[in-house]
């Protein structure tokens, strides 16, 4: 049985580690960016319907909304708008 230290490499008609293309790292950002900005937009949501909450009863008639649409919005999971 071999140590790490004594293996040798494989020898395989094409090379299994390639360099990353030069597109690679503009493609992570552009992934990291719209994650980023899926977070922020749950955030923004989970706050709207938090404020939705606290509102009297007065305000929800000005806003044509129900203590049980409300209730309805508040049970929705945040990653659905």
């Amino acid at each position: 049985m071999h140590t790490i230290s004594e293996r040798r490499p494989l020898n395989l008609p094409f090379s299994v580690i390639r360099p990353p293309s030069p597109r690679f790292g503009l493609r992570m950002r552009a992934i990291l960016l719209r994650a980023a900005a899926m977070v922020l937009t749950w955030q923004d949501r989970r706050a709207q319907r938090i404020a939705l909450a606290k509102l009297e009863n007065r305000m929800l008639r000005d806003i044509g909304l129900t203590r049980d649409d409300i209730a309805n919005e508040i049970r929705r999971p945040f990653w659905l708008g």
